[in-house]
């Protein structure tokens, strides 16, 4: 199990950070949204400002989980703002890049609010995953990255594979574990990152599952191209978060997700998008 706050950690200055992927957070190689929460923290330590608002990441290649070195530099700095663009590389190799917008806090402007957060079941009205896998006969998920959270699928099938398409949308509360909340605003906007970035293959394939074996992994796997979130406002201490991610279209090898993650009070937190890349699963022995 691993903890956001000390994996994503970055040390260093003036432009030059160092940062260590740890296995615990795997999916295919490190997840993408892992991965973006990395180079969040190392903007954020350069603009200096805790406060993020957008972040756009392009994912160049799937890493090792080894040390990062991780370069900044301001594009654009202002009174109010801060762009700062991270490249991530180990050794001559690119892993990522990222361009990100950081804020003062407080500044005035328009203010109006019209989401609405979807009605679905909460946490103490339906089954854990994990709970659902103890009375399950699924294989469990091969990847350690869904030991770092708890989650609850609100619409969870146990008649898997389904006898048909489902509609490929995703609603799953989330809570971290061993921590849920964390002080530090970046690694409290890090965890919308990762929860964002992950769900979007999982919304697809419910268009897709009722065809594949039970008994053997998914035909196609789809690493993130890219990954933009808009970071709305921040609830530190909610320790839940709810996301809504759907993909609505899947053609020529590229999935796209849109998603959103809400507070446990239904406050609006962030928004993202991304495009994925179908490529066919390599099997276990591979």
């Amino acid at each position: 199990m691993g903890d956001l706050s000390v994996d994503s950690a970055v040390e260093g200055g003036d432009g030059s950070y160092t940062a260590h992927l740890h296995a615990d957070w795997n999916i295919w190689g490190p997840n993408g949204g892992y991965v973006a929460a990395v180079l969040l923290r190392a903007a954020g330590a350069h603009a200096g400002l805790s406060r993020p608002v957008s972040l756009a990441v392009q994912f160049l290649g799937v890493a090792a989980n080894d040390p990062v070195e991780l370069t900044t530099t301001t594009l654009r700095h202002t009174r109010r703002a801060h762009a700062v663009s991270v490249a991530m590389a180990q050794g001559d190799r690119p892993v990522a890049a990222a361009m990100a917008w950081f804020v003062e806090d407080g500044l005035p402007g328009l203010d109006h609010d019209v989401t609405a957060m979807p009605d679905v079941p909460r946490p103490g009205d339906v089954k854990s995953f994990d709970e659902h896998m103890a009375e399950s006969d699924r294989p469990p998920p091969p990847f350690p990255f869904w030991g770092n959270m708890e989650h609850w699928p609100t619409d969870w099938r146990s008649d898997w594979p389904p006898p048909g398409p489902l509609p490929p949308v995703a609603d799953t509360w989330f809570r971290f574990r061993p921590r849920a909340t964390f002080d530090d605003p970046l690694v409290d906007a890090a965890r919308l990152v990762v929860v964002l970035d992950t769900m979007g293959y999982p919304a697809a394939t419910r268009a897709h599952a009722w065809s594949w074996a039970m008994d053997a992994p998914p035909p196609w796997v789809a690493p993130s191209l890219d990954l933009h979130v808009r970071f709305h406002r921040f609830a530190p201490d909610s320790p839940l978060l709810l996301t809504r991610v759907e993909a609505p279209l899947a053609t020529a090898g590229i999935l796209s997700s849109e998603g959103r993650v809400w507070a446990e009070d239904g406050t609006l937190l962030a928004s993202a998008g991304s495009q994925m890349l179908c490529t066919p699963a390599r099997p276990p022995e591979a």
